[in-house]
């Protein structure tokens, strides 16, 4: 049994590697595309955020920070060879998230419109309710559910990421402030709900026993 489970777990520390190795890439991108001038201030971006750069650069910074750190998380065998290094990159992801989200609001509030700034509030609401479950379950010792909340936390940083890559689509694109804030929205409920499908995917497929 030992030997079938090896590389079944290979194979699953691959695929992991390769989505998040995508998901840095993907990140990177947006970045370049977005934000790359937004430290020149004679550009648009820089002139629409100018209001509120202080509240953007500590949303950004730590909001980059986690989605940075919350990659080792995820990995075992960091945990299992590391666990103190695990240990202090999750307390850094957690402060993190508690930084970085209510900053999101007042930036939302000065440049977006009321449902981005609506969404905005749901988004940092979700990110640090579920992180705050996370690090609640794991001082209890429950390491198992603490690993769920995780997996449910992190979607909420990938939002960054998710939504300027759906954005650009032309269909999208053309609709303008609508078409933002269909993005945001939806965004915002597949990181709600796409995390519990994934996790109970087994138990929701499997055919219960017959009695």
């Amino acid at each position: 049994m030992s030997i079938a489970l090896v590389p079944a777990s290979r194979a699953r520390s691959r695929v992991k590697v390769g989505l998040f190795g995508l998901l840095g890439l993907a990140t990177v991108f947006v970045l370049y595309m977005k934000n790359s001038r937004i430290a020149d201030p004679t550009s648009e971006i820089a002139q629409h955020f100018a209001p509120v750069m202080g509240y953007l650069a500590a949303h950004a910074f730590f909001g980059m920070l986690a989605l940075l750190l919350g990659v080792f998380q995820f990995s075992s065998r960091l945990r299992a060879r590391y666990l103190k290094v695990h240990r202090s990159l999750g307390y850094a992801y957690v402060a993190s998230v508690f930084i970085s989200a209510p900053f999101a609001v007042p930036v939302a509030m000065k440049t977006g419109t009321p449902s981005l700034t609506a969404a905005s509030c749901v988004q940092s609401l979700g990110w640090m309710v579920t992180t705050a479950i996370a690090l609640f379950c794991v001082k209890r010792g429950n390491i198992v559910q603490h690993r769920r909340w995780m997996i449910r936390s992190y979607p909420f940083a990938m939002i960054f990421t998710v939504a300027r890559l759906l954005i650009p689509i032309p269909p999208i694109f053309r609709l303008g402030m609508t078409g933002i804030e269909m993005v945001v929205w939806v965004t915002i409920a597949m990181a709600g709900f796409l995390p519990s499908i994934f996790l109970d995917w087994r138990a929701i497929t499997e055919r219960p026993a017959e009695a």
